[in-house]
C-alpha cells in the first residue's frame, strides 16, 4: 500500500524496531489491519548462473515506519514481532516525513539508478575499513579538498598514512 506520508493532528509517523527480518511480515500486518505504513526496500541484483535475480530487502534492516495514533497503537504492538517503537517528538516527526518522502522519491528511481545505503560517518569518526585492501585496517575520517579520507596513525612513529576511501567500504568503529 502506498502510502502518502504527511503529518495529521493527533497521528505521528515513528520507526519501530521488528524481531529479526520480519519487516515483511510487519508490513503484512500492517496491510490487513490498515495501519498506515512504509517499508522502503533496496532492490538488490545477484548473478546465479546464467540469470540475474532480482530482490527487494528493506534499505533499513529491523525498521518499518507507522503512522499511529492512539487508537492503533496498541493494535500495531498486538503483532508481536515489534521490539519496540521510537518515540518522535512534534519538530523531530516533521524532519522524518520530510525524509521519508525523500526516500520514497529515491526507491521510486530505482528503475534507472542503483542505490547503495551507506552509515552516516562524521568527520573525526574511528573506523574500520571492511572491503578492499585495506580490510580490518582502523583510522579516523578526514576530509580534506572536498574527499572523504581516512587517517591511520602509526603513534610509535609520530606519523599518519592517508588514503581516500568509499564511504560503504567503513564501519564505525562502536563506542564512537
Amino acid at each position: 500500500m502506498l502510502v502518502t506520508i504527511e503529518t495529521q493532528p493527533g497521528h505521528a509517523w515513528a520507526p519501530a524496531y521488528c524481531k529479526p527480518r520480519a519487516e515483511k511480515v510487519v508490513a503484512g500486518y500492517c496491510e490487513r489491519h490498515g495501519i498506515p505504513y512504509y517499508l522502503p526496500l533496496l532492490r538488490k541484483r545477484k548473478r546465479h548462473q546464467r540469470r540475474t535475480v532480482e530482490s527487494f530487502l528493506p534499505m533499513f534492516p529491523g525498521y518499518i515506519f507507522v503512522q499511529l495514533h492512539p487508537d492503533n497503537r496498541t493494535e500495531f504492538l498486538e503483532c508481536h514481532r515489534i521490539v519496540h517503537i521510537v518515540d518522535v517528538y512534534d519538530a523531530r516527526e516533521r524532519t522524518l516525513v520530510a525524509e521519508l518522502n525523500a526516500l520514497q522519491r529515491l526507491e521510486e528511481a530505482q528503475s534507472d539508478v542503483d542505490l547503495v545505503v551507506m552509515p552516516e560517518v562524521k568527520i573525526g569518526t574511528a573506523v574500520t575499513v571492511t572491503e578492499g585492501p585495506l580490510a580490518g585496517t582502523s583510522g579516523i575520517v578526514e576530509r580534506r579538498k572536498g574527499r572523504t579520507r581516512v587517517t591511520v596513525n602509526v603513534e610509535l612513529l609520530g606519523s599518519s598514512v592517508m588514503a581516500e576511501m568509499d564511504l560503504g567500504e567503513l564501519e564505525a568503529v562502536e563506542g564512537d
